[in-house]
């Protein structure tokens, strides 16, 4: 063979092996298998059993072995074990246990272990996440645990101890097997020794609090056997007594103060000093403004008489600025009901069915009654665009940018001209920076108890009332502080006052007013003025005040309705059609617990105990 070819072999031969090394590296891990297949479709632990050695320094280590079938239906890697390291007493105290972790294995061999401590419970994660298991495995978890027994006080002793135990023995109250599992435990054992045999027993199990009773065996080695079936969920509990003779020291459990308690009784000590600060921060912003609320109004109103006629010569968008410094849906909905009653448009509301809502349809007549001012010319173009007639009801970019243009026009027109104070607010300025400054303490006192936890508990509170008592005073401050008036902006609204009082006028006798007064017919002063009772919120009144008006009588007037008593509800209707085109739409876009006593004094039971915990599987 040449040189040439042999370089070509080697190099071929080359490439095939690294190809092979990319094929090998991306292919998926294989499933490490069991002697024994799954014997069911969904996971499942085989047999719990637990092996617990009390030593004579009162220490115990325990070495838990855990037949674990992943089933069928879910590919698993490995199980989840959590494994309490402190209880919540009954007193509200927290009993702790030193737990240290000393080996893990799975079938015999060493396993990958990903160990993580919280604040309560040591988390295992017991398996290699890049391989899955089939058929049944055999894990064995051995820990030891420091601080779990007790000793037995005469208090505890009563007609429910069992016999041979009394004041001054060693107590084991454990939970075996816990309940904080996902899936069933066919079978859970417990087998305890200690550094005597065992003086007595109590077996437990089911849900939490159960008092059903399991079977208690005397095994070898002087050993306690516990077991029974856990196929319906719960835990195993055993009590074991031992005489304290075969310990070289007495049991000390490391009980401290749990801190939240400590932190409620010093809150309710601070509860007289924290209502007395909130107190002050909600009454000292509602006092000021009630004592200034006199200083604070400017001008203030004199009594108003009824007036027949709009103030100034006002169309309602211009009263709406007057009042308000802007103009909604509200005000553009009255302009075109006075665009229609003086003759320029008709309007006639349109049902699009179930799902389509209302439309309006607007038409240009042409023969109007007086000339448009400019922004009255601007809206109705930006709505017909040259056309004769349109519909209104779907979102117009056009009309939307128009009267956004219009507002501003006709807000700073009612600042110019004195009718609308812009420093009318000047008053509330002092309440608005109060309240935000009590949301700013809220958010606060969130934060710290974010960070400290329940180290912060009254400082928390502290900083909650106080926050939320300014936010309060600030709004109920503002609310009460009127706004300042000019002498020319006080005039103005007597004006609106006096009109007001004319639109709201609901009697027979008020209508003959307005007829004689005005000069008009009541159709004429219906539809002339309708337009001003909606700025003012006054439409239901108004159209309550003219009963015996017909459709046909607003004809004239631009209105084609089928009922006017259902006019009130027509113009609201109207305004939200008007808003619907002036608005873009849318983009959619655990603790532990324990009782804490002894479990041979009558209040034994499952879940009671110090251990226990649960686990998984991923």
């Amino acid at each position: 063979m040449s040189t040439s070819s042999r370089l070509r072999t080697a190099i071929g031969a080359g490439a095939i092996a690294v190809l092979g090394l990319i094929l090998v590296s991306a292919a998926p891990a294989q499933a490490l298998p069991s002697a024994e297949a799954s014997r069911t479709t969904f996971e499942a632990i085989v047999s719990f059993d637990v092996k617990a050695e009390v030593q004579a320094n009162t220490d115990m280590v325990i070495t838990e072995t855990i037949v674990y079938d992943p089933g069928t239906d879910e590919v698993h890697r490995g199980i989840l074990r959590g494994i309490p390291t402190q209880d919540i007493l009954d007193d509200g105290n927290i009993r702790l246990y030193d737990v240290k972790i000393l080996s893990v294995t799975r079938d015999g061999e060493n396993v990958p272990v990903e160990e993580t401590e919280g604040a309560d419970t040591i988390s295992l994660k017991i398996g290699d996440p890049n391989v899955a298991i089939e058929g049944l495995h055999t894990f064995v978890i051995a820990y030891s645990v420091s601080g779990a027994l007790d000793v037995i006080q005469p208090s505890s002793i009563n007609d429910k101890t069992p016999a041979g135990i009394k004041a001054g023995d060693i107590e084991l109250y454990w939970d075996f097997i816990g309940d904080r599992w996902p899936y069933p435990i066919y079978q859970g054992t417990a087998s305890i020794t200690g550094p005597t045999p065992a003086l007595a027993a109590l077996c437990f199990y089911g849900p939490a609090g159960s008092t059903k009773q399991c079977q208690v065996e005397q095994g070898a080695d002087s050993a306690t056997v516990l077991s029974a079936d856990l196929s319906g969920g719960g835990a195993l509990t055993g009590v074991i007594g031992w005489a304290p003779d075969g310990f070289t020291q007495m049991p000390t459990p490391n009980i401290t103060p749990d801190p939240m308690v400590e932190q409620v009784s010093r809150l309710k000590a601070s509860i007289p000093f924290l209502l007395v600060i909130a107190l002050a921060a909600l009454a000292a912003p509602i006092t000021t403004a009630v004592l200034r609320r006199r200083s604070n109004a400017g001008v203030v109103l004199a009594a108003t008489p009824v007036r027949y006629s709009p103030p100034d010569g006002l169309r309602p968008a211009q009263v709406q600025a007057g009042v308000d410094g802007t103009v909604d849906s509200r005000g553009y909905t009255a302009t075109l009901l006075d665009l229609a009653a003086r003759g320029h448009i008709t309007l006639t509301e349109q049902d699009s069915g179930w799902l389509g809502g209302k439309q309006l349809n607007i038409g240009w007549t042409g023969t109007g009654k007086d000339t448009l001012a400019g922004w009255e010319n601007d809206l109705v173009g930006a709505i017909l665009k040259g056309s004769s007639a349109a519909t209104m009801g779907s979102y117009d970019p056009v009309l939307t940018a128009t009267t956004s243009t219009l507002t501003s026009r006709l807000s700073a027109e009612a600042k110019s001209t004195g009718l609308y104070n812009p420093d009318g607010d000047r008053p509330d300025r002092s309440y608005v920076v109060l309240s935000i400054l009590g949301g700013v303490l809220v958010v606060v006192g969130f934060f710290i108890s974010l960070i400290l936890g329940d180290y912060a508990l009254s400082s928390m509170v502290l900083f909650a009332l106080t926050g939320l008592a300014l936010v309060t005073g600030g709004l109920v401050g503002r609310a009460i502080t009127p706004r300042r008036q000019t002498k020319i902006s006080a005039n103005f609204l007597g004006q609106v006052a006096g009109f007001r009082r004319l639109l709201n006028s609901d009697s027979a006798d008020a209508r003959r007013d307005f007829a004689e007064k005005i000069g008009l017919t009541s159709d004429a002063i219906f539809a002339t003025f309708m337009p001003y009772a909606v700025v003012l919120g006054l439409e239901s009144t108004w159209v309550n005040t003219f009963p015996d008006i017909t459709p046909e009588q607003l004809r004239p007037y631009g209105l084609y309705t089928s009922s006017v008593i259902g006019l009130g509800g027509w113009s609201r209707t109207m305004e939200d059609t008007f808003a619907s085109s002036t608005t873009a739409p849318s983009t959619p876009g655990s603790s532990w617990t324990s009782d804490g006593g002894s479990g041979f004094g009558g209040g034994g039971s499952s879940g009671g105990g110090g251990g226990g915990g649960g686990g998984g599987s991923f």
